[in-house]
């Protein structure tokens, strides 16, 4: 069973929702169309098919090739992808704060304090 994040939890695990998700927690690294493929669970032709629309609307850019591979990173000029990564570090920060605040109270239930 894959792992499920604050972006799949609440937006679904369709593809493209899987691939932002991929790209927003990675937004410093660089993707092939097989790693974006593979964190997706599709076939490349389907990354391929959303690679059009995702370069056309600047969401993604081209970075440099390793051999004759394209690699390819989430666009933080952009400013829509700026909105969404700052979406998603304040959703993170809430998921972590609730999370801290459930681990506090397991911790003080076994303590006794």
């Amino acid at each position: 069973m894959e792992e499920e994040t604050i972006i799949t939890h609440m937006l679904g695990n369709s593809p493209k929702v899987k691939l932002m998700d991929l790209l927003i927690i990675g937004r410093e690294a660089e993707y092939s169309i097989t790693d974006m493929a593979e964190h997706a669970g599709v076939a490349r032709t389907t990354i391929y098919r959303m690679l059009d629309n995702m370069l056309k609307d600047k969401v993604l850019v081209k970075k440099g090739k390793y051999g004759r591979i394209q690699l390819y990173q989430l666009n933080m000029e952009n400013h829509s992808v700026k909105l969404l990564v700052k979406f998603f570090d304040e959703v993170s920060n809430i998921g972590s704060e609730k999370e801290i605040a459930r681990q506090t109270l397991k911790v003080k239930a076994k303590t006794g304090k």
